[in-house]
């Protein structure tokens, strides 16, 4: 059911799928489906979770290190094709349908709190000041993946994951301090 919401999506769009036309592509019952997933909104925001694939949360030791396998995830995450025709989607219907806009949000919560637990480890171990914003610092992390793949549509490699990092980084470090001259 999911696979085939996912295909429905990816033809017509988040807003063309009806509980009717996956019911009957799938094979099983609307009731079936209703039990499982409780309205259309959750269906949907089902089908595309499953795209995502299951991440071990890194520990590298290093908190460059840790960004750099959540954002090489994140790229690969967008790479798929499937994500690629139906994310845009689903964030465009969010605006429109309030149960879709809370689970976004809830997708959104999800995805950030990888990020904010790496950072977090950083922030103990000394590599970010104390009184950083981990939310900040995620947001920044992940924003120029997500901008291009989603916003720009423009290609994004592991070669663009290093500079993305160390940008980031270089951000929200403690600037040294230097004597006036």
């Amino acid at each position: 059911m999911l696979e085939t919401t996912v295909d429905v999506i990816a033809e017509q769009g988040v807003m063309g799928v009806s509980v009717d036309t996956v019911a009957a592509r799938s094979g099983v019952s609307k009731a079936t489906i209703y039990r499982h997933w409780g309205s259309r909104a959750r269906l949907i925001h089902a089908a595309i979770s499953s795209l995502q694939p299951t991440t071990v949360e890194p520990d590298t030791g290093s908190l460059r290190d840790d960004l750099v396998v959540l954002l090489l995830h994140l790229v690969e995450y967008f790479d798929t094709p499937k994500v690629a025709e139906v994310f845009p989607s689903f964030l465009d219907a969010a605006v429109r349908d309030r149960e879709l806009a809370e689970l976004r949000q809830e997708t959104l919560r999800m995805g950030r709190a990888s990020f904010e637990r790496v950072v977090e480890l950083g922030v103990v171990r000394g590599e970010l000041p104390a009184d950083v914003d981990v939310h900040l610092v995620a947001d920044f992390a992940r924003a120029p993946i997500i901008y291009r793949c989603v916003v720009a549509q423009t290609p994004v490699g592991a070669s663009d994951v290093e500079p993305i990092v160390d940008a980031v980084l270089a951000a929200f470090r403690v600037a040294p301090i230097t004597a006036p001259s």
